[in-house]
């Protein structure tokens, strides 16, 4: 009998400091975390060519290094009255051959 009781004891206490324990526990707070991240990303790109092809430059349009179909005929690349020599490069002139 003596055994049964400290068992009950032993119990009753054990969840008497489980109750207090408990009790002692702070409540959870909420936090909101805000992040503020600036990125900024420099790229250099390398291109041999810096024009288009089909767009203007000064009125002249480049066709890259080939040649160009106007009419129905084909003119070589720097072949013939409509295309100009700029700075070096042909572009088609617009002006002689719209």
């Amino acid at each position: 009998m003596l055994k049964k009781i400290s068992i009950a004891l032993s119990v009753v206490g054990a969840l008497g400091l489980a109750v207090a324990v408990s009790a002692d526990a702070q409540p959870v707070k909420k936090k909101t975390v805000t992040v503020h991240r600036n990125v900024t990303v420099h790229r250099t790109v390398t291109t041999r060519n810096r024009y288009v092809v089909g767009r203007r430059y000064n009125g002249h349009v480049w066709y890259g290094r080939n040649r160009h179909f106007w009419h129905g005929r084909w003119y070589g690349y720097g072949v013939g009255p409509c295309w100009i020599n700029v700075g070096g490069l042909w572009f088609w002139n617009v002006a002689a051959c719209p």
